[in-house]
């Protein structure tokens, strides 16, 4: 199920996986960017909530959190370095998240944030 899909990157949820997988849209890729053709990020649904929290932030922290979900850890950082790459990153993982919720394969939950 396509999730969401801005010019360089489509998010998806395949229907007998439980996992997102972001990954860079070949064809709208410039020419010198085209080392980064099979780069994606493959997070867990249970783990996406480290990812949305995170998406706004450092880049360096971000560039943490997603480095265990990366097919090609070599190439996140020269990926994250990109700043139209990792706008529209940022971009894909809220409208993808906004799509979770939708679908019902994430569920959001009240936190009591009153001290006991």
């Amino acid at each position: 199920m396509l999730l969401s899909q801005n010019k360089h990157w489509r998010a998806s949820l395949p229907k007998t996986a439980s996992e997102v997988v972001l990954s860079l849209e070949k064809e709208e890729l410039p020419e010198d960017w085209r080392d980064f053709k099979d780069f994606r990020l493959e997070i867990p649904v249970d783990r996406w909530n480290r990812v949305v929290k995170h998406v706004r932030t450092d880049r360096k922290l971000f560039g943490g959190v997603v480095l265990e979900f990366a097919n090609q850890e070599e190439q996140l950082p020269a990926v994250l370095g990109h700043d139209r790459l990792y706008g529209d990153l940022q971009r894909l993982v809220q409208d993808a998240t906004s799509s979770l919720v939708e679908s019902g394969a994430l569920a959001l939950t009240a936190v009591d944030l009153a001290p006991e």
